[in-house]
């Protein structure tokens, strides 16, 4: 995870309107041509690159810019965008073969965000940087999954099972030489839900994985949770959700969202706060979303606070943006999730622990209860900061 590296309040704002949708970058057109007056094109070069939004952003800045982008900062932009096609081919290629390994198995999958997304909403899969491969598998098809995965060279997952079986989101698998891309089989795409991604997600019983897209309604819910489940922090996930609206938004149904979570309704505050904080900060038009009185009834304290979390400038140590990300959790849990939450966030088992801290996610605390007293203590942190700052989203 990023944070912020020095950059002007110009081009902090440029990079911000350059993520909305279509409709909001033609509004605001002309404020954009202002900021770049005052920006500095290697800088604002090398922020992107760091924040690893480069290939998505610089396009819509270079259109923004009408001629005047330095030729350093137009090189940049194609060589980034390059180098995410000859990934995003790589990537392509291994989870074709995956797939195709699973349907013959007969297990269902279905590709999470990736090079896929990139092609299917910006037109170009060298958008969407990434390094792994997402696959989406129904829960109790899961370790049958792990097995076919490994027949590629891949090592064993080593995430914690739960009692009832399964990890807490997905098994990451690692090939034993390297030689391919880290796969990460999902049997679920938010800690929130146990049926939505296997019922909305997956390709249907005997249908072919490779050529089956979820419903528009079912898609851009998924997009939501991603955005929420990684706590609204920087923009990558709010720029796919408004390049998603400007290439789909207009397959989405009048009401299909909000069946959707009379379906789901564990779903309707975190999807709701996600809308808000989309349509804030890149204008997804919610009213055309969800409908009024589903939006006005989830504005309480907690609601309030989450929207206010939200961070697309992100420029605090990581182990703050990962407790903030915790607070949001604990946020819009759904009723009767609290207890989830902490086992989730504040008391996770100390194989948990262990594992955060070989991937380098976190630093290992010394016991479960002294990472409980941390994360609340940089909680009362966050709130604190709230508590002082203007009610302002930039």
């Amino acid at each position: 995870m990023s944070t912020l590296k020095s950059s002007s309040q110009a081009e902090r704002q440029l990079i911000l309107l350059s993520a909305g949708t279509e409709a909001r970058r033609e509004l605001m057109r002309e404020h954009a041509r202002r900021l770049m007056l005052d920006v500095e094109w290697s800088r604002l070069t090398e922020t992107l690159r760091w924040r690893k939004l480069l290939p998505v952003l610089g396009p819509r800045i270079q259109e923004l810019a009408q001629g005047s982008a330095s030729s350093e900062f137009l090189a940049a932009v194609e060589q980034a965008l390059e180098a995410g096609r000859r990934q995003g081919s790589f990537l392509q290629l291994v989870c074709q073969r995956v797939m195709a390994m699973l349907d013959g198995a007969g297990i269902r999958s279905a590709p999470l965000k990736g090079p896929q997304l990139g092609e299917a909403i910006y037109g170009d899969p060298g958008r969407r940087l990434s390094g792994d491969i997402d696959l989406l598998v129904a829960p109790e098809q899961l370790t049958a999954a792990v097995e076919v995965v490994r027949a590629l060279g891949y090592q064993a997952p080593r995430d914690y099972v739960h009692d009832h079986g399964l990890p807490l989101l997905h098994f990451v698998l690692v090939h034993t030489r390297e030689e391919l891309p880290p796969v990460e089989l999902h049997w679920r795409v938010h800690w929130y839900e146990r049926s939505f991604a296997r019922e909305r997600l997956l390709p249907p019983v005997g249908h072919p994985s490779g050529d089956w897209r979820p419903a528009p309604a079912d898609e851009l819910v998924a997009l939501l949770l991603f955005y929420a489940r990684d706590g609204f922090i920087d923009l990558r996930l709010a720029a796919d959700l408004s390049a998603w609206w400007d290439a789909c938004g207009a397959g989405v149904r009048a009401g299909a969202v909000d069946e959707l979570l009379d379906v789901y309704p564990e779903l309707a505050r975190v999807i709701v706060v996600a809308l808000n904080v989309a349509e804030k900060l890149v204008g997804l038009p919610a009213a055309q979303i969800i409908n009024g009185a589903r939006a006005h009834g989830a504005h309480g304290m907690r609601e309030h606070i989450a929207v206010r979390l939200a961070n697309p400038n992100p420029h605090t140590s990581p182990s703050q943006l990962y407790a903030d990300m915790g607070l949001i959790d604990g946020l819009l849990a759904p009723r009767g999730g609290f207890g989830e939450f902490v086992r989730r966030q504040l008391l996770p088992p100390s194989a948990v622990l262990d594992e955060q801290a070989r991937n380098g996610a976190k630093q290992r605390a010394r016991s479960p209860l002294a990472r409980c007293a941390g994360m609340l203590t940089r909680y009362g942190l966050t709130l604190a900061r709230l508590a002082r700052s203007p009610e302002a989203l930039s």
